[in-house]
């Protein structure tokens, strides 16, 4: 007679089910600034690690918003029903998807900077023929996806510092695999014409050499997926 065997939850998801049990209650407001992490490791009497996972699954399902250099705060809209197991092993899933991004907007921005200072004119047909794609390809989101990824590629190139091309190379390969994982292909119409609209923006100012603008367009065009994870989970 064979059965399943029974496995207690992971420490992350403790510790999400403790943190969405405050939230609901009341006890967590919605806008209150969540402690540090290191804190929240002591208190939970886990690794950082755990707590990080936790935090990144939370902000993935929406009950959190994570801001960059202010801290994690309670959303001010909470999500009203409360995650099936499904959903939030799925959203412990997706929260590595964040560190990429997190990592991502560190690297792409300095490039896009770097860019505006750098970049040839055979690099500035390129991207606006991977823009061009990515208008063309609204019902197709593999497609789409594929010239999204070659418009970030291209950036990278015209840096013109190699070590830096590689490193996003092999960021792009990791948002690849996640993009394999989920289910990508739900991702809302409003999202594809932000990412056009954005990178649109990053491009305009590469073409008038201002490189803090087109920083601040790709953490803008980075930051959009976010908002997109918990639907499509």
């Amino acid at each position: 007679m064979a059965f399943e065997t029974i496995r207690r939850n992971t420490a992350p998801e403790m510790v999400v089910e403790q943190l969405l049990r405050k939230i609901k209650s009341g006890e967590i407001p919605p806008g209150s600034r969540l402690p540090s992490q290191r804190d929240l490791a002591m208190d939970f009497g886990v690794g950082r690690s755990s707590i990080r996972e936790a935090l990144n699954a939370l902000a993935v399902m929406g009950h959190l918003d994570v801001q960059q250099g202010r801290g994690t705060f309670i959303a001010d809209k909470i999500p009203g029903a409360d995650p099936s197991l499904q959903k939030l092993k799925a959203a412990l899933k997706a929260g590595s998807l964040l560190d990429v991004i997190e990592l991502r907007e560190t690297l792409e921005c300095k490039a896009a900077e770097l860019a505006a200072e750098r970049i040839e004119s055979r690099q500035l047909v390129r991207l606006k023929q991977a823009l061009r794609e990515m208008e063309e390809s609204a019902d197709d989101y593999h497609r789409f996806f594929k010239a999204d990824l070659e418009f970030h590629t291209s950036l990278s190139e015209a840096t013109t510092n190699l070590v830096f091309s590689e490193m996003l190379s092999f960021l792009l390969e990791k948002v690849a695999e996640h993009h394999g994982q989920f289910q990508t292909r739900l991702l809302s119409s409003e999202y594809r014409a932000h990412s056009i609209r954005t990178l649109k923006q990053v491009l305009a100012c590469l073409e008038r050499v201002d490189g803090r603008g087109a920083a601040e367009w790709m953490r803008d065009h980075l930051n959009a997926i976010r908002r997109e994870l918990k639907d499509i989970l």
